[in-house]
């Protein structure tokens, strides 16, 4: 069914997920998925269609905990409370998903097919046309259809959108509005925070309720802590249960499945594979990707209040930059003031050029890479290196966003990076930042992914092209760890379309 934006859309009540309890529980499934952001709650749809019995595992809350601000955000609905930071040259917060709905619950929404070229790529490396361009066309094809993805509209967009996409278009850049999942916007600029309105078709409003109404079972407030093996086989999982505000332990969870697949994401599924007792090879949290990015901020004289609108609703890909990706972003103001530098006495002043301010986020494909571990508490260990060829492409993509900003309307503007301070046009952020070096910068991700890579060779991958893990038999990996490379675009879309494909394979289709 083609859906009409605005109107009908595949958004229904998120289903009944079971929450904490005191209660030991052993259940039995043809498979179980850990995890119901992208990957998981696809490949449960998928496989509840085919007729196999699904329980899902989920770490987070049983329902979206929305609170119109970032600290409820990260407590409920972040992977350790939105603070995990990757250490090397600099260090750079990293975001992940949690709860039923994982990042889905607080991403934007933005839906990019993987380009073709990637996708090329992986085919070549895997030796396995089932990821080129063509064969995952229908796939593509069919979320475009069954999420109601159409490019951000003007009723909904915003000014902060629609100057970029008046920068754009006067520099006769490639860009525009973006496309998103998101067909009952009504541009109220919370997505970060959870979807008040009913607009945003996260995980829990499609897919995990076509796989519920067809017989899977979520346990959320879980954590999964061991597989069940014999010999090199999974034969399920245990874990337990916490509850969401205290984190005292509750009950232990038992669940023995055929199959099991993992799909904790880019961090959330190598942390689990360190910890466990599964000997997976050397490959495990190599080679992790996380699309690292700065911003660019502009200042207009009219009023922009970037809060009302699509939160990233424009983009544009800066000439000669493969790989470069400038997108729109509206910060919470308290994110906002740290950006300004306004602390202390200044607040004030800085609060009074919030509803004035515009901004792009600039995300590149990173050749640079980095590592997931786990500390002997469990948490995520995460190392990054910056290669010089990564820094001098955000410098370059930053210069591009400034152009676009001043030629939307933007009177002045400024950046996180140290000693740049306040500029009136792009030639005097492009020679600021030609002696700035990593540390100066303030640097975030919120894509990690390649950190468990798919791959025809044990010693430099984890699981084959058909999902299945090399070493250890029944087990799969269906999320954004398993990209052979950096994606290059957002990545929930090309996660859930792996993650079916993956599916059809588990249940034999």
């Amino acid at each position: 069914m083609r859906w009409s934006p605005g109107e009908g859309v595949f958004w229904r009540p998120a289903p009944q997920a079971d929450g904490f309890t005191t209660l030991d529980r052993e259940l039995t499934a043809d498979v179980v998925i850990l995890g119901t952001g992208p990957g998981g709650a696809a490949a449960a749809r998928t496989l509840a269609n085919l007729g196999a019995s699904v329980i899902l595992l989920e770490e987070g809350p049983p329902e979206a905990r929305f609170r119109p601000n970032q600290g409820a955000a990260m407590r409920y609905h972040m992977q350790e409370g939105g603070a995990m930071v990757a250490s090397g040259a600099t260090f750079m917060p990293i975001a992940a998903g949690r709860g039923v709905g994982g990042g889905t619950l607080i991403n934007s929404a933005i839906a990019w097919r993987c380009p073709d070229p990637v996708l090329a790529g992986w085919a070549e490396t895997l030796g396995d046309i089932r990821y080129s361009a063509d064969n995952l066309r229908p796939v593509y094809d069919e979320l475009w259809e069954y999420l109601g993805i159409w490019e951000t509209r003007r009723e909904v967009s915003g000014e902060n959108n629609d100057l970029v996409v008046r920068g754009v278009k006067a520099l006769g850049y490639d860009g525009g509005y973006l496309s998103r999942y998101t067909p009952n916007c009504v541009g109220c600029g919370t997505c970060y925070y959870g979807c008040p309105s009913g607009g945003k078709a996260s995980t829990n409003h499609n897919f995990l309720v076509e796989a519920c109404a067809n017989g899977a079972r979520i346990l959320a407030d879980t954590k999964v802590e061991d597989f069940l093996l014999s010999g090199n086989r999974v034969l399920g999982v245990v874990g337990r249960s916490y509850h969401p505000d205290t984190r005292a332990e509750g009950g232990k969870v038992t669940v023995r499945a055929g199959k099991v697949i993992v799909a904790c994401g880019g961090v959330g599924t190598p942390r689990l594979l360190k910890r466990s007792s599964l000997d997976l090879g050397p490959a495990v949290g190599v080679g992790l990707h996380v699309h690292p990015g700065n911003a660019v901020f502009g200042v207009c004289e009219h009023e922009v209040n970037w809060w009302q609108g699509a939160t990233q609703g424009a983009y544009f890909h800066p000439p000669a930059l493969p790989g470069v990706l400038p997108h729109t972003s509206s910060l919470p103001p308290e994110v906002a003031l740290l950006s300004l530098g306004a602390q202390g006495i200044a607040a004030p002043d800085a609060m009074e050029l919030i509803p004035h301010l515009t901004g792009l986020l600039v995300m590149i494909s990173d050749h640079s890479s980095g590592r997931v571990d786990a500390w002997s508490d469990g948490r995520a260990k995460l190392t990054y290196d910056f290669s010089m060829e990564d820094i001098e492409r955000i410098k370059a993509g930053m210069v591009h966003a400034a152009r676009v900003l001043f030629a939307g309307g933007a009177k002045w503007a400024f950046c996180p990076v140290a000693g740049v301070g306040r500029f009136e046009d792009a030639e005097a952020l492009e020679a600021r930042l030609k002696d700035k070096v990593i540390q100066d910068f303030t640097l975030y991700a919120s894509h990690p992914m390649s950190s468990c890579r798919m791959g025809t060779h044990p010693e430099t991958s984890v699981i084959r092209p058909d999902g299945r893990a090399h070493r250890i038999e029944g087990l799969y990996l269906a999320d954004s760890s398993i990209f052979p490379t950096s994606l290059g675009v957002n990545p929930s879309i090309t996660t859930m379309a792996m993650s079916m494909v993956i599916a059809k394979g588990v249940a034999g289709v």
